[in-house]
């Protein structure tokens, strides 16, 4: 830590260049220039084109589509808010389309359906994503989706902008970034109507608490706060990745130097505790209120099958009466498609060929869900070395994910009828075509743009000249990346979509750390000549 002349506290990356040493004659004095807080217009207007050009950029996928992104998921998302708000008393003017029995990925049949809820999607999302669309029209979750990611672009700004820098204002800073981030994958994030944007939102908040807890004012600590929590609660897999992100970032973060262990108990106890919570809540809310049952889809069931540990496991132990997962693996010997062993077959296929689970009764169903920890722990003691493995590949094969094309919805997705009606503005666009041959070079870009800014961000972790903080921003954003790619392709399936959603991260914190890099500090420095009286004021860069 360094101090200006004035004894107020200048960061690292604040430093100004060393002025010309002291003589017996003259005497020194470092003077910071005081800000000017009334911008010419000139420079207003230069500001609202940059912001007005990162919106545009983010925004263009959606504006050359013309309806919003979405998923499957999406459709199961809008079924169940709709029925939250009906359960509130704010029933839908016309009454909603019934969901096919695959859309909401619902395990079992009609009856099961009314039975059981699937808490492996959000309650807080399926909300929001309803109301919203109510409200304001598919554009309005869009433009909250622009709002997130601005706002947390901008508290990381706010951290790194030095004060006496000649470096584009805030605005712009966080415009330069979103710009670069475009380069990317973050337009099609943007127009998708899934909670995979608060992704990038979450590790971008968790590094910056991490990485500028010190430096921070009290709005910037609980805006950044506030959109983590916002993005655990939106996602049990956000709900993971918090937990594995924040005692890592804390133990770099000099928010835990000395004495200040209570501030990373207390983030972590917020954060972490109140995500438990909210899962907690939502079980009981849904047995109490609504009479049904909550229980986790078993994708760590499904994933050790699909990887081979699972599969030999209960290939060795089965039939067992005291392990319910063995009537899943009795289903699996039914069919003779090798793929029925793939980890979405096993949770989502219905076909005689392909499924498994979904074609068992219930009550197994959900006893299965039930069990998938104590499974997991019975594959870890009896094949440890295999399960890590496992583990390893599909980090590895996750994180050489990165590609779009999950975004765009398929001609069986277009075919699902939208249990909001015509309001939620689910429909063929113009990127959904037939023609899709756009999507191989524009991969192509992607991947050239991720690697050449991973390279970049791995040799900046490595330059100790480099301050700490940003180093420990660089590192947990990187960090971020690798326990997405765990959490996604360890725990569900690897999937281009999982990628994709944080692999824009690389070029925004590259754009962010050159944009620093490029700043040249200025002071004013007045000599004061024994004798004369005259200052002359010089720049100090």
């Amino acid at each position: 830590m360094a101090y200006a002349s004035d004894g107020s506290r200048c960061y690292p990356f604040e430093a100004t260049r060393k002025a010309a040493p002291m003589t017996a004659g003259n005497r020194r004095h470092m003077v910071r220039r005081s800000k000017d807080r009334t911008a010419p217009a000139s420079e207003t207007t230069r500001r609202a084109l940059w912001s007005l050009l990162a919106a545009a950029l983010c925004l263009s996928v959606w504006l050359a589509n013309g309806p919003p992104l979405f998923y499957y998921d999406t459709i199961g998302f809008l079924e169940q808010g709709e029925s939250i708000l009906s359960s509130l008393g704010l029933p839908a003017d016309a009454p909603a389309t019934a969901t096919p029995a695959g859309a909401g990925a619902e395990p079992g049949s009609a009856p099961a359906q009314d039975r059981v809820v699937n808490a492996s999607r959000s309650a807080i999302y399926a909300l929001l994503l309803a109301g919203m669309i109510r409200a304001a029209g598919p554009g309005g979750m869009i433009l909250l989706n622009l709002g997130l990611l601005w706002l947390a672009v901008r508290v990381v700004v706010r951290q790194l902008r030095p004060v006496d820098a000649v470096a584009p204002h805030p605005p712009n800073l966080t415009a330069v970034a979103l710009a670069a981030a475009c380069l990317g994958s973050a337009p099609f994030y943007v127009a998708f109507l899934m909670p995979d944007i608060f992704a990038p939102v979450l590790i971008l908040m968790l590094a910056a608490l991490c990485a500028f807890w010190p430096r921070m004012d009290r709005i910037d600590r609980l805006a950044a706060t506030a959109l983590a929590l916002a993005a655990i609660l939106v996602h049990p897999s956000h709900l993971l990745m918090a937990a594995v992100i924040l005692p890592v970032g804390l133990l770099l973060s000099p928010a835990t130097a000395g004495r200040r262990w209570w501030t990373a108990l207390g983030l972590i106890g917020l954060l972490v505790g109140t995500g438990v919570a909210e899962r907690l809540v939502f079980g009981y809310a849904v047995e109490r209120f609504e009479k049904k049952t909550a229980h986790y889809l078993p994708f760590v069931t499904a994933r050790l099958i699909d990887d081979g540990p699972g599969r030999r496991y209960l290939a060795a132990h089965c039939p067992d009466p005291d392990l319910a997962t063995c009537a899943l693996f009795d289903a699996l010997q039914a069919g003779a498609d090798p793929k029925r062993f793939d980890a979405p077959n096993i949770i989502f296929a219905q076909s005689r060929e392909l499924g498994s689970l979904r074609r068992l009764p219930v009550e197994t169903q959900q006893a299965i869900s039930h069990e998938q920890l104590r499974f997991l722990a019975d594959v870890a003691r009896s094949a440890p070395a295999g399960l890590v493995l496992a583990l390893l590949r599909n980090v590895a094969t996750q994180i050489g994910y990165f590609r779009i094309d999950m975004t765009i919805p398929t001609e069986a997705l277009l075919a699902m009828p939208d249990p909001s009606g015509p309001s939620a503005g689910l429909g063929a666009g113009r990127l959904s075509g037939p023609d899709r041959q756009w999507l191989a070079p524009l991969a192509w870009l992607h991947g050239t743009v991720y690697l050449l800014s991973a390279l970049a961000l791995a040799g900046m972790c490595l330059d100790r000249r480099r301050p700490a903080e940003l180093r420990t921003m660089t590192v947990l954003v990187l960090f971020g990346i690798v326990v997405n790619a765990a959490v996604c392709g360890g725990l569900s399936e690897p999937a281009h979509r999982y990628g994709a959603r944080v692999m824009f991260l690389l070029p925004l914190t590259l754009a962010l750390l050159l944009s620093i890099r490029a700043a040249k500090p200025r002071t004013i420095v007045i000599r004061r000549r024994s004798g004369t009286g005259r200052a002359s004021p010089h720049d100090g860069a």
